[in-house]
């Protein structure tokens, strides 16, 4: 613990993901304390059509968001 999942309608390169991996996991380590050793990242890439309801089960009206969207409609991203 803990374990992050990242939700993504496409990324640049599976080496950019993996960088961004590695330095999320140096943040936990380094802001967090916690070992690196107890860490751990998946993706999962979504589509157009899945994001309404990750938007609607996940984000909307969720208090546990550390950074909230800045749209509030999950088809337009308005």
């Amino acid at each position: 613990m803990p374990h992050i999942v990242i939700k993504t309608i496409g990324y640049p390169s599976k080496e950019a993901l993996e960088e961004a991996a590695e330095e999320i996991k140096q943040i936990l380590i380094q802001k967090l304390g916690k070992r690196e050793k107890t860490i751990s990242i998946a993706l999962e890439e979504c589509t157009y059509e899945d994001w309404p309801q990750i938007y609607e089960k996940e984000i909307k009206g969720n208090d546990n968001l550390l950074v909230k969207p800045g749209y509030t409609d999950p088809v337009t991203f308005d």
